[in-house]
């Protein structure tokens, strides 16, 4: 392995070179000076003999004097003739280009005015829509229309738009009020923009015109808007076109049609389509408040006819050249895109004749640029042939300075294209020969820095491409989620290998143990691949990984020249190595592997570009390598905590200790994707047993094994009380010793992490996890993962012991409360017979608590006894008091009673004295409520009666004004019937004429078949016209004859109404004779119900003073009812309390 080297170059450093560099390096003039003094000092012109003759002494002069003599001659001879035919001929191609643009831009103004006339003339005929005429007139006429009518003129107006492809279309009334539109609802709304319409009800005349309308005024319309259209002011094209009353010459309202011309390219595309789609078409609009423009909707196409939407002018010079020009035609050149234009523009006024528009065409001038080259072209050649006639003698002069000059043109022109392999000729010793020698080591330097560029070049694009590619999978495990960045790694190689011209390169990774292996590799064609070959360089020393990882470099550029260590040697040698460069690949600051490039074919200079570059493709493999690391570490360490998680939830509801453990086993085990994980414990003599294991399938099992290491207890055991971790990625390099290797051998670990299981301070036994597959490098997250497990084991089994305790705590208090209960049960025996009256029983007094008990029972019933002894004696006292005065006290009951009773009987007369003379009063005043009701009603049913006659008198004139109505729908439909037949007729003479034209068109032959296609459509809609004006006759027929049914009907409900209008009136004055007895009725029963009312207060006045009288002898009969019950109640609770003190044994 070659010894590797920190270069004084990084990636982003330029590569510097020193004067005695190869020139190729300098810049072009500093070359051609350098080389110009080089030669000056150099080169010696032969001295041959002196020749003084006019040709030698011109021969010899310098070629700029050749140049100027030469020039001078034929600018002489030919100079003036060219120059004034040139300008001639390019002021009179630009002229006519000028009128050119000046028609395209009239054929522009047509389009957009031919516009504007097709919606004067379509709206035109929408005015005289049934509908909309009928609807104007009704609104004229104060009457507003339904819903249904208003959904009616919107369908209409929302088809004129779609039929027009238009944004405005409104219904107004003569009072400027909309009475329907297509777009948002307004109706009702004042409409009358920029005055139009009210010029128009002035002049009764349509009135075509383009105005500004504000973004404002659009926001409350909501017409249908371009894309991309917003917050501005926008230029309209509109038509007003009053509708009138058939037959004259009122105005009733107008119709209002709008067509926006922001972003409608249909306006300027038609005409680049008629002129060989070649050009450019604009409409701007001028702002006159602020004398500023904007772009309202332009389209072009350049040579290669590709469209130019909505581009806006570099200059706006000629827009204001068009405001000042009033209307007149204005010319100018601009740029657009990237070819010049000649541009004709026009401003068009509003209503008021103030500019709003302004209308742009441009007709590119690279056509006339051609013709222009062409006719120069010609005049020169023109000029040639008289250049010949009249200079023979200058064709010697000519040639012999032109030829070396188009040959050094030639080969310059091919070399500008990009042919840097082309030389100029060394012929001769003067100016050009120079010149081309000067030329040649030029172009050799150029097409060296060119060839150098392209490569950094290709070399930047290509990382840039790697690091916008750069893969991170979405997993931590499985090999699916690990192809794409494979996949990502091999590509990678590929590509660098290709542009760095390398046989192979190769990406040699290193194991967590120090070794390696090669993991991807990318070949040329030939060379033997490496993935399969069993490769282990064992030669590395842990000085030159130090090396690689302080980002060291290696570079062999022939191994034979270099002396290595034999066994690398002969691996290079093996491989076919001739040369290589090995750059070193960190992963978050830890040697990954080693970026190699191998040259198989022959030895090699690496370069400090090809350094740079690998170095470059290092650092890129580095960042996709630590964010992978990240990723799988983030990922890594959410399932290790949602398994962790579901370890402390599943270990908190398991009790017995061989669940715990086995949950312990198994999720560890799923959760740390190994082989088996155990649970080891310990005895009192520090020997271990195996007491719960979860095995991948295929591995011995370890459960029940009983190890005894003799040096544990003393080395250990303390370390792992104190919570030491142990994680070993290979057991046969960890330094274990030979005893310990036996002990797992029989298991099959390659490697192992260790964790205590601690209870209460006391080292309980081992969490331990085997992997026997391979050895394998714990990363710090299931270290951590397996020492939170073994932590929670350790409190689970603390939580188990203490609930063992706490369980032989409620055995011990559960005894002693048996033995109380059976202490309280003998004492409950003793004094039982107290219970029973007897005073004289005394209980055990005890040591304990029971006895106190008995102690205070005791003292208790002794003061029963005495209390008894009292009451036995006061209660024989008062039965014989209670028996004397109980017959006294029943007398005055009694008498009190009786009392009552008379004065209850006094009451209950009075009582329904006073109801009779209440419900005379009531009635009396129900009589009157009931006849000032009757009065009202009467003269209401008079009032409605006059209302009746009055609305039967409406009725009748309406139902006659009604029948008149009829009579006049009957006469129109009538006129109706006239104008169908007219249309039938004119559809008639429609389908003749169609006729004849398709005769017609079939003898012109080939010329006529377009006519004749137009001929046979108009016969076919001249005989679906007759059918319609057939179907409408009908309907017409039908119409006046429902008619005449109607004004029948009409007249009999008249006399109807007539007869019905007598009957209202008879009934009308028999209610006012009703009304004048009812109010004497009225007078009687106001007269009874006052003096019933007198009475019935005399009588509530007498019954009041009885119920005072009641209530005192009620209360004092309750009195003494009360006290002889209080007697009974005494002598008997006397009786009772005797009889119960005599219960009691108190001697």
């Amino acid at each position: 392995m070659q010894t590797p080297v920190k270069p004084n170059i990084d990636a982003s450093s330029k590569i510097s070179i020193t004067s005695d560099q190869s020139p190729s390096s300098l810049e072009p003039k500093e070359l051609l000076a350098k080389n110009e003094e080089n030669l000056e000092s150099q080169v010696v012109l032969p001295s041959g003999p002196q020749n003084d003759s006019l040709w030698q002494r011109f021969s010899d002069l310098p070629i700029s004097q050749k140049t100027q003599l030469v020039t001078a001659l034929v600018v002489v001879s030919i100079g003036g003739f060219i120059g004034l035919g040139s300008q001639s001929l390019v002021s009179s191609l630009r002229s006519q280009l000028r009128y050119q643009t000046q028609s395209q831009l009239a054929v522009t103004e047509l389009n957009y005015n031919r516009d504007l006339e097709d919606m004067g003339l379509g709206f035109t005929s929408t005015a005289t829509n049934p509908n909309i005429l009928q609807a104007t007139l009704n609104y004229a006429n104060g009457k507003l229309p339904s819903s249904e009518t208003r959904a009616r003129l919107q369908s209409i107006l929302a088809g004129e738009l779609k039929l027009r492809n238009l944004e405005y279309a409104t219904l107004v009334g003569k009072d400027l009020k909309i009475i329907a539109n297509a777009n948002a609802d307004r109706a009702g709304q004042v409409f009358d923009p920029k005055k139009l319409v009210s010029q128009a009800f002035k002049n009764s005349q349509q009135i075509r015109t383009s105005e500004i309308v504000s973004w404002k005024e659009l926001t409350i319309e909501k017409p249908p808007l371009p894309e991309d259209f917003s917050g501005q002011d926008a230029l309209i094209r509109y038509t007003i076109t009053p509708i009138k009353i058939p037959g004259s010459q009122k105005v009733i309202g107008a119709l209002i049609s709008g067509d926006i011309v922001n972003k409608n390219l249909a306006i300027v595309q038609k005409t680049i389509d008629a002129f060989q789609e070649i050009g450019y078409s604009a409409v701007y609009v001028y702002d006159v408040a602020t004398g500023t423009f904007s772009l309202a909707t332009s389209f072009g196409k350049n040579e290669l006819r590709q469209s130019i939407v909505n581009i806006g002018l570099s200059d706006n010079s000629i827009l204001n050249k068009a405001i000042k020009a009033k209307g007149e035609t204005v010319f100018d050149r601009s740029v657009i895109g990237k070819d010049t234009y000649t541009l004709a523009a026009k401003a068009l006024p509003n209503r008021k004749g103030n500019p709003v528009a302004i209308l742009v065409h441009g007709d590119p001038e690279f056509a006339l640029d051609k013709i222009i080259k062409q006719s120069l072209l010609v005049q020169l050649g023109l000029s040639g042939v008289v250049l010949v006639i009249i200079l023979g003698v200058a064709w010697a002069i000519a040639k012999a300075i032109n030829t070396p000059i188009k040959q050094l043109q030639k080969i310059t022109a091919a070399f500008a294209q990009g042919n840097y392999e082309v030389r100029a000729r060394e012929g001769s010793q003067d100016e050009l020969g120079r010149l081309a020698k000067t030329f040649n080591r030029m172009a050799q330097s150029i097409g060296h820095n060119n060839r150098r560029i392209r490569q950094e070049t290709e070399l930047f694009r290509f990382l840039s491409e790697l690091q916008t590619t750069s893969f991170l999978p979405s997993s931590t495990s499985g090999t699916e989620s690990l192809k794409p960045l494979e996949n990502w790694f091999n590509g990678a190689l590929a590509g660098a290998r290709q542009l760095l011209e390398a046989d192979r390169l190769l990406i040699y990774r290193f194991t967590p143990d120090g070794r390696g292996t090669i993991a991807y590799e990318s070949l040329a064609s030939g060379i033997s691949s490496t993935l399969n070959e069993d490769i282990e360089d064992n030669c590395i020393p842990s000085n030159l990984l130090e090396a690689y990882r302080l980002e060291n470099i290696g570079i062999i550029n022939n191994i034979s020249d270099e002396t290595l260590d034999p066994e690398h040697q002969e691996l290079l040698i093996r491989l076919g190595v001739q040369a290589n460069l090995v750059i070193p690949i960190l992963n978050q600051g830890n040697l990954f592997g080693l970026l190699i490039a191998h040259q198989c074919t022959a030895p090699r200079q690496w370069k400090e570009q090809d350094i740079n570059f690998l170095k470059q493709l290092s650092t890129q493999l580095q960042v996709t390598l630590d964010r992978l690391s990240l990723s799988r570490q983030q990922a890594l360490d959410s399932q290790l905590t949602k398994s962790l998680k579901s370890i402390t939830q599943q270990i908190s509801g398991a009790f017995e200790t061989e669940n715990l453990f086995s949950v312990v086993v198994e999720n560890c085990r799923e959760a740390l994707l190994t082989d088996r994980v155990i649970v080891y414990c310990f005895d009192e003599d520090w020997k271990g047993t195996v007491m719960a294991e979860s095995v991948q399938a295929g591995y011995p099992q370890a459960l029940g094994a009983q190890i005894a290491d003799p040096c544990f207890a003393e080395k250990y055991v303390d370390k792992y009380r104190e919570g030491r971790v142990q994680a070993t990625a290979n057991i046969q390099t960890a330094g274990l010793t030979e005893c310990h290797l036996k002990q797992l051998e029989p298991f099959g670990v390659k490697a192992n992490l260790v964790a205590p299981i601690v209870v209460s301070g006391t080292l309980y036994g081992l969490l331990i996890a085997h992997h026997c597959q391979s050895p394998r490098y714990w990363n710090q997250s299931a270290i951590d993962f397996f020492t939170q497990v073994a932590l929670q084991v350790g409190v689970a089994l603390e939580r188990s012991n203490l609930l063992n305790e706490q369980a032989r705590n409620l055995e011990e208090q559960r005894q002693a409360k048996e033995k109380l209960q059976q202490e309280a049960f003998q004492l409950l025996m003793q004094v039982e017979p107290i219970s029973q009256g007897d005073l004289t029983i005394r209980a055990t007094v005890t040591q304990n608590e029971i006895g106190t008990i008995a102690d205070s029972y005791n003292s208790t019933v002794e003061n029963l006894r005495r209390i008894v002894s009292q009451v036995q004696q006061a209660s024989h006292k008062l039965s014989i008091t209670t028996d004397k005065n109980d017959h006294s006290i029943q007398s005055l009951a009694n008498e009190a009673l009786r009392q009552v009773e008379e004065i209850a009987q006094a009451t209950e007369q009075l009582k329904v004295m006073g109801s009779s003379i209440k419900m005379v009063a009531n009635n009396a005043a129900t009589t009157l409520d009931a006849f000032s009701e009757a009065s009202q009603t009467v003269a209401a049913g008079e009032m409605v009666m006059n209302q009746t006659v009055d609305g039967m008198m409406s009725i009748r004139e309406t139902v006659t004004e009604a029948a008149q109505k009829v009579e006049s729908l009957s006469e129109a439909s009538g006129q109706i019937s006239q104008a169908v037949n007219l249309i039938s007729r004119f559809a008639a003479q429609t389908h003749l004429l169609a006729l004849k034209a398709s005769i017609e068109a079939a003898r012109a032959g080939e010329q006529g078949r377009g006519f004749a296609v137009i001929a046979d459509e108009v016969r076919t809609l001249a005989a679906q016209s007759a059918e319609a004006t057939a179907e409408i006759e009908g309907l017409v027929l039908n119409i006046q004859g429902e008619t005449k049914q109607v004004a029948q009907a009409m007249m009999t409900g008249t006399e109807q109404v007539v007869l019905g209008s007598q009957l209202v009136e008879q009934t009308r004055q028999s209610l006012h004779q009703i009304a004048g007895a009812s109010d004497q009725i009225k007078q009687l029963v106001e007269s009874i119900a006052n003096a019933a009312v007198e009475q019935s207060a005399a009588s509530e006045t007498v019954t009041q003073v009885m119920g005072e009288v009641s209530a005192i002898a009620l209360d004092t009969s309750s009195s003494a009812t009360e006290v002889s019950d209080s007697f009974q109640e005494l002598l008997a609770v006397a009786h009772q309390l005797q009889t119960s003190v005599d219960q009691f044994k108190v001697s």
